[in-house]
């Protein structure tokens, strides 16, 4: 009998993170002190970027970058592999969106789709850089300063991330970062926008100001949720209790548990900004964040040290789609994300072999009944929303867990020889 492995995914936090939010809020000091443009500059100064502007979430700067950028009716041509809500942010905006298939290795937009898709009623491209793997933003690039429309960069799963030395999100008019909570910087939602247009800055700290202070009310339950899954993943309660739990349910098919560790379960339309994505962001988060700052290079070498296992070990299998080997800062692999015909048996396999593994959550927006306005045949993102499965990096989960994981996913592919 096997004992329990390390869980599929961890939290970026620290017993630390937790006292500093609780000194902060029984002391009074939750929305006291200059903690706030001080993660500003820092950002800004890590990004090279003239501007950054700390925004309630990732997705609220995607809709305010949106709308400072595109006119109302006019083109965003994005990636249809995504959550719902990124989609419904440029909705919301007023902008239409157009939805370019992706690229079956990388699982980031193809440009080449970028390029025929782009026409005279087209105001910019939304390239999301995913699972931390940079997307061809150059060409993009040069693409929309050819057709003189605008480049908005979702790099919410690529803080860290480079090309050439020059960080993903720097290369549009705007680029977005999340530090939500399974994120490399987690200030238990947040994010920040950074630019060099002096008026895109404006535009968006003017809506900003407009908005209210996140509250207690709705930051703590936020905490609390990350403080049950540090517990729940914490070491001997994941042993003991939960990994058999969660186990037990996939096996068996109970929904009621397997749907506590899905995210965009009922996709809707929305086409105004929810109010609980209007939060600016607290002292006490950006205090917390700008303590992650100094470990992101140690854990970004991690987990590309950990991708590096993950190819070494499955690279000569048939009937498997690995991600790029990139070891030069462009992928920082937020997982190690493989694609298989039946994700579903090889998930199952894992479990019954002692593995933590998941299925990917994101699916294809183009095919989404809430979304049958904008639909188009995005065959590749069709192909990703059905097969990708997410195989662990975090810092931690370390190089003998690694090598279980291979090992279950070549017992899989032997099996079905």
């Amino acid at each position: 009998m096997f004992g329990a492995p390390k869980p599929r995914s961890k939290l970026y936090t620290t017993l630390a993170m937790y006292r500093a939010i609780a000194r902060d809020v029984l002391s009074g000091n939750f929305e006291v002190g200059p903690a706030v443009e001080t993660f500003e500059a820092a950002i800004a100064a890590w990004t090279g970027k003239r501007h950054a502007i700390a925004v309630p979430m990732a997705r609220t700067g995607i809709h305010l970058a949106t709308k400072a950028l595109v006119r109302p009716g006019r083109k965003i041509v994005l990636s249809p592999y995504t959550i719902s809500d990124v989609v419904n942010m440029v909705i919301a905006a007023g902008a239409v969106p157009v939805f370019a298939d992706i690229q079956t290795d990388t699982l980031n937009i193809d440009a080449a789709e970028v390029e025929r898709l782009v026409d005279d009623k087209t105001d910019a491209v939304l390239a999301t850089h995913f699972y931390g793997l940079a997307c061809d933003v150059a060409r993009i690039g040069a693409l929309c300063r050819e057709r003189g429309i605008a480049l908005i960069e979702d790099a919410a799963q690529a803080f860290s991330s480079e090309i050439g030395g020059r960080h993903a999100g720097t290369f549009g008019d705007v680029g977005v970062f999340s530090f939500g909570m399974y994120k490399n910087v987690n200030t238990f939602f947040g994010g920040i926008v950074v630019t060099d247009c002096g008026d895109i800055a404006a535009k968006i700290r003017d809506a900003m100001r407009t908005m209210p202070p996140e509250t207690l009310g709705h930051f703590l339950p936020k905490v609390a949720s990350g403080l049950a899954t540090d517990v729940l993943t914490s070491t001997p309660i994941f042993d003991l209790f939960t990994y058999w739990l969660f186990r037990w349910a996939y096996l068996n098919d109970v929904e009621a548990l397997n749907n506590k560790v899905k995210v965009d379960l009922d996709p809707v339309l929305r086409r105004d900004l929810p109010p609980e994505y209007q939060g600016r962001m607290t002292e006490t988060q950006a205090r917390i964040a700008l303590d992650q700052l100094p470990r992101v290079t140690a854990d970004t070498k991690a987990r590309i040290a950990a991708a590096e296992l993950y190819h070494a070990g499955l690279k000569d299998l048939n009937g498997i789609v690995l991600p790029p080997l990139r070891t030069d800062g462009s992928h920082t692999y937020s997982y190690y994300c493989i694609q298989v015909p039946d994700r579903e048996a090889l998930v199952r396999h894992a479990l019954r072999q002692g593995r933590d593994l998941t299925e990917s959550h994101h699916k294809n927006c183009a095919d989404m009944a809430c979304f049958r306005e904008w639909a188009r045949d995005c065959p590749r993102a069709r192909a990703a929303a059905a097969s990708v499965v997410y195989l662990p990096t975090y810092p931690g989960y370390g190089r003998d867990e690694i090598e279980k994981t291979i090992a279950a996913v070549r017992g899989y592919f032997r099996d079905l020889a």
